[in-house]
C-alpha cells in the first residue's frame, strides 16, 4: 500500500517525523516564476514549496515534482532553467534522495477554455486554438496541445536539463 498526493502548499510540519516507512510520496506542484506569479494566486510561493520538499526528503520521504502546466513562454528555456536550478539547490545534499518528476504541458479543452474565460475574461493565458494541434483523447474528447515540433523541443530540453541539473530526478512521464 502506498499513498501519493500533490500540493501547492508548504505546511508540512505535521508530516515531519511521522512513521511513513518510505511509502508516502509527496509531490509538489511547481512552475517557473512568470507562470506561478501570474496564475497561482492563493498558493505558497514556489521557494516555500521547494523548502517543504527538502524538509520531507531529509525526513526520508520519497518526494516528487509536478511541473505543470509547462507553458511555452517566449523565454521558457531561461525561466524553466531558473526553476530547475531552484530544485537543484533544494535537494542538494539530501542523502538517499528519491525524487520523481511529472512533466505536463499546457493543454485545454473547449469546455475548460469556456470556464476559464467565464471566470477570468481578461486572462492572458494563451488558449489560441489556431496555434495548437487538435487531438482526441481516449474517449473522443477534444483537447488542444502544442504542435508536435514544439512538444518535441520542450520534451528534449526538459529531459536533457533535468539529467544535468538534477541527476537524481527520475522522470515518470511527459504529456
Amino acid at each position: 500500500m502506498q499513498l501519493r498526493w500533490t500540493t501547492k502548499y508548504a505546511d508540512v510540519d505535521t508530516f515531519v517525523g511521522l512513521p511513513h516507512a518510505g511509502r508516502t510520496r509527496v509531490r509538489f506542484s511547481v512552475n517557473c516564476a512568470p507562470v506561478s506569479e501570474r496564475f497561482e494566486g492563493g498558493t505558497a510561493r514556489v521557494s516555500d514549496r521547494l523548502a517543504a520538499l527538502r524538509r520531507l526528503a531529509l525526513d526520508g520521504y520519497p518526494v516528487g515534482l509536478t511541473i505543470a502546466p509547462i507553458i511555452a513562454l517566449p523565454d521558457w528555456r531561461e525561466r524553466y532553467g531558473e526553476l530547475l536550478d531552484q530544485v537543484r539547490a533544494a535537494v542538494d545534499g539530501v542523502p538517499d534522495l528519491d525524487l520523481t518528476a511529472e512533466l505536463i504541458t499546457h493543454r485545454f479543452t473547449p469546455g475548460s477554455k469556456e470556464v476559464l474565460l467565464g471566470w477570468y475574461p481578461r486572462t492572458r493565458l494563451e488558449m489560441d486554438e489556431e496555434s495548437r494541434t487538435r487531438k482526441h483523447g481516449k474517449f473522443g474528447a477534444v483537447k488542444y496541445v502544442y504542435p508536435r515540433e514544439q512538444m518535441t523541443e520542450l520534451r528534449d530540453w526538459f529531459t536533457a536539463k533535468l539529467t544535468v541539473r538534477v541527476p537524481a530526478c527520475r522522470v515518470l512521464y511527459w504529456t
